[in-house]
């Protein structure tokens, strides 16, 4: 599955710091990529910890992504984390607290439930560190380019990312993936 990757924050830092990242690891299942937005006092921190444990992930799973949502400190250190798995059986999310997860299918961002999610080319995936972004109707709003140098880039999809969000007044940050 190629794909396109991202991780940015946006806005200003009010009451609460936020901090995503897009990693990948190699398992027994394949390669497993962790979208995680992280918020709260410590947010970096607390996403170092969420890493930590992505590092242990031997498959792609819902208890995966489960177990990564919680392995950040607890509030108010990391008072929401959002994770979106993909693997080759789909997408696997998790939160906690007040970190959501999203998926663009077909110009249209849906709010993601726990679980695992199938994920279609021209789909796209977003971890949010907080709620709030606009479902109902397209989420990204400028082309995105196709990488065409590397197997894995975690920048591609970044200048996107700051067009869409940038209407958007509150703080967030935000990991993407589009499937192609």
């Amino acid at each position: 599955m190629g794909t396109q990757y991202g991780a940015i924050v946006h806005g200003r830092r009010t009451d609460t710091d936020a901090a995503s990242t897009v990693e990948a690891r190699a398992t027994e299942d394949g390669r497993v990529v962790a979208l995680i937005a992280v918020q709260g006092n410590l947010a970096t921190p607390s996403l170092e910890s969420v890493k930590g444990a992505f590092a242990r992930v031997a498959h792609a799973t819902d208890g995966a992504a489960a177990t990564l949502a919680k392995a950040a400190p607890p509030p108010p250190y990391a008072s929401g984390v959002a994770v979106v798995l993909l693997g080759e059986g789909g997408a696997h999310v998790a939160t906690s607290g007040s970190a959501r997860c999203y998926r663009e299918r077909d110009g249209v961002l849906e709010e993601l439930a726990a679980g695992v999610h199938d994920a279609k080319p021209g789909d796209a995936f977003v971890a949010a560190s907080h709620a709030g972004l606009r479902v109902g109707h397209a989420f990204f709003t400028t082309p995105i380019q196709a990488p065409g140098d590397a197997e894995f880039r975690n920048d591609t999809l970044d200048a996107a990312l700051e067009a869409t969000l940038a209407p958007y007044s509150t703080f967030v940050a935000v990991a993407a993936a589009r499937v192609s």
